[in-house]
């Protein structure tokens, strides 16, 4: 994993810049929304057969549908377009995400949440590639950055919301789904973006480098089994230490906030020559703080873990898109970045079921502990990766 140089980019609009930047918040935070009410819809749903794994389910089943759909997403991105996969899955966006509010029942409120992930799915693989379209160079690093730092902003300002809501019901957090809406208007202005033509052969297209995109996914895959505890187990940990649901999301946001500053320090310093080092450090970061928040003895302990544990994370996601844009040819960005987008969001629906051994009833302290040692093992491999990687550069400079 060493990263590909490529040619500046032209000027872009900066409407264009703003719509992408928006559209960034309604992505990778999207399941979590719902995280703060996830104990009283237990409650809720407390006759359902189940019903622990399956309300946990209700956040992860998102990632599950954009594992599965995403290889079309990228598919139709490069036929048709950015642009008009976008407007769509807004719509799809704004119509799936809000159906908490009325659906009758679990099976139903799980049928929305798996449009939702439809939906997500394309609109993190459109914007993707359009940005990737875009940009070039130290530019397009910068707006990853900037851009993975404003979708962690949107967890910072929906999982509070989404807290202060599930003060009204376990059913209001869903209402935040249709500020896609504002959006739509916006998205209908962007560029198409590149296309990829019917008649050239595979054997004349510039081909997908897949060992190197492979190792990219496997990474993404195992950052967000680990990341994903947060929103998947946090609110019970916080509940066992007494914080109030009301005051859950906005401790949750602490670890979203944290993110957004380490992508914006991304961003600001141009990206990174060095991605699997980059990688490897995250993951160390991230295994900290899990590690703090496993074995916090009050409210107060978890805070710093999320401090931690978030910065690493926010790193992970543009460095991450910055190596794989690079790569990309323009004619098959939407099918690389598409297995981007599969391997995050496939990595949220296993978090909780690879964490079920280690959860007993509410406590779920041992699951972060358990995802620590797991990031800090894949974090030191790719650290030695990283520092071979770099002295074989180094050598050949010499």
């Amino acid at each position: 994993m060493t990263a590909p140089a490529s040619s500046p980019s032209p000027a872009v609009p900066w409407v264009t810049r703003l719509t992408l930047l928006l559209t960034a918040t309604l992505t990778i935070m999207s399941g979590a929304t719902i995280a703060p009410s996830l104990p009283a819809m237990q409650a809720h749903f407390a006759g359902v057969p189940n019903a622990d794994v399956l309300v946990r389910l209700t956040v992860t089943v998102v990632g599950l549908a954009i594992a599965v759909s995403a290889p079309l997403s990228g598919y139709l991105t490069d036929r048709i377009g950015r642009r008009p996969v976008l407007v769509a899955a807004m719509l799809l966006y704004a119509l799936a995400g809000s159906s908490g509010l009325y659906a009758p029942n679990l099976w139903t409120l799980m049928l929305g949440r798996v449009l939702l992930g439809l939906a997500v799915g394309a609109t993190m693989t459109a914007g993707s590639a359009l940005v990737a379209d875009l940009f070039a160079g130290a530019e397009r690093a910068r707006f990853l950055g900037l851009q993975s730092a404003f979708t962690s902003l949107g967890g910072v300002i929906f999982l509070p919301l989404g807290g202060l809501l599930a003060n009204v019901g376990w059913r209001a957090p869903f209402a935040v789904y249709l500020a896609a809406l504002l959006i739509v208007p916006l998205a209908l202005r962007l560029p198409r973006g590149e296309t990829a033509h019917l008649g050239v052969a595979a054997s004349e297209a510039e081909r997908i480098p897949w060992r190197l995109v492979g190792p990219a996914y496997a990474v993404a895959l195992a950052y967000m089994v680990v990341f994903y505890l947060m929103p998947t187990q946090l609110p019970y940990r916080l509940e066992g230490l007494g914080v109030a649901p009301a005051r859950v999301g906005f401790v949750m946001g602490i670890s979203t906030l944290s993110g957004a500053l380490a992508a914006l320090w991304f961003s600001r310093r141009g990206g990174t020559r060095t991605p699997a080092l980059t990688a490897g450090l995250s993951l160390l970061a991230l295994g900290t703080g899990w590690t703090i928040v496993s074995l916090a003895p009050g409210a107060l302990w978890v805070v710093p873990g999320l401090v931690v544990g978030g910065a690493g994370a926010g790193l992970v996601t543009p460095n991450l898109n910055t190596f794989l844009a690079a790569l990309a040819p323009a004619h098959a960005r939407g099918r690389v970045m598409s297995g981007l987008s599969a391997s995050i969001f496939l990595g949220q629906f296993l978090s909780p079921l690879l964490a079920q051994p280690f959860v007993r009833g509410d406590e779920v302290s041992h699951a972060f502990g358990a995802g620590a040692v797991f990031a800090v093992l894949v974090g030191v491999g790719l650290v030695f990766l990283g520092g071979r990687l770099a002295s074989r550069r180094r050598a050949v400079a010499d």
